[in-house]
């Protein structure tokens, strides 16, 4: 079976939250947001008109519009709490720690500029659920991506914004990106890509930890890697997961774009 298609709300809510939260959001087309913010209903967004609604692409949206002024209450993530966490799809089968990560991304914004709301019981609560859902050797893996580099980036940065107990898990998570870069400067689950190493940027930037010298010397090699002269096709990479493996490529390019912001913000502008 081919790929959902199209996924203009999930796609339009991953390139802005991307870059929205490295604060390279800027100059949005008021009709841009004014059409994410109408794809949020009361039962939550869904990835594109006629799908159903789901936690992953509510939440994202509603972090994506949060962060460029214009919040939408996240009241229609209420109906994906199981208690213990958020499910993507009511009565899914599985769970997803990148879907959580998202939920805390949207309900810990609200609640730090409204310390009083609702929410903030269930963010501490999502927050617990993905510290202790990390794996022995410091990352997270999830069902809506082959690489475990994309859900380390998502609990990290969101753990790292909004969990401000989750110091030790997030130094594990770096330790683990450290431990697994590859000799060319890149990171990869089956081979060096653009996408898995930005997401491994966005968890040595990205998560306001102390820039050791050696997470600098690895952030040096990575952009060498992503500097090198190569054909895009070659590191375009498939790793997102739907009926089949795909690969969403405004979605990955502004993950890629995020993390050169990260990096020049942290004296290390790419060549």
């Amino acid at each position: 079976m081919p790929c959902t298609t199209p996924i203009t709300v999930f796609e339009r809510a991953w390139v802005l939250a991307s870059l929205a939260r490295v604060g390279a959001a800027g100059d949005v087309p008021g009709h841009v947001i004014s059409e994410l913010a109408a794809a949020v209903g009361p039962a939550g967004a869904a990835t594109s008109p006629g799908l159903p609604t789901d936690a992953d692409t509510t939440a994202v949206a509603l972090y994506a519009l949060a962060r460029l002024g214009r919040p939408v209450p996240p009241d229609s993530l209420l109906a994906f709490d199981t208690g213990a966490h958020f499910c993507t799809w009511r009565g899914e089968d599985g769970t997803s720690v990148t879907t959580n990560a998202h939920v805390l991304e949207a309900l810990g914004w609200q609640t730090r500029h409204a310390p009083a709301h609702p929410y903030a019981e269930a963010a501490r609560r999502v927050a617990g659920w993905l510290v202790a859902a990390q794996l022995p050797d410091g990352s997270w893996t999830d069902r809506w991506h082959a690489s475990a580099f994309y859900a380390t980036a998502s609990v990290a940065v969101s753990l790292a914004g909004y969990a401000p107990a989750a110091g030790p898990a997030i130094d594990r998570a770096i330790d683990w990106v450290l431990a697994t870069q590859r000799t060319d400067g890149s990171w990869g689950r089956w081979g060096g890509t653009d996408e898995e190493t930005a997401y491994a940027l966005h968890v040595l930037l990205g998560t306001g930890r102390p820039v050791r010298p050696v997470v600098g010397a690895a952030v040096r090699r990575a952009l060498a890697f992503l500097d090198d002269d190569r054909s895009s096709a070659a590191t375009a990479t498939p790793l997102w997961h739907d009926k089949d493996l795909y690969h969403p490529v405004l979605i990955v390019r502004a993950a890629v774009l995020s993390a050169l912001q990260l990096a020049r913000f942290a004296g290390h502008p790419a060549e």
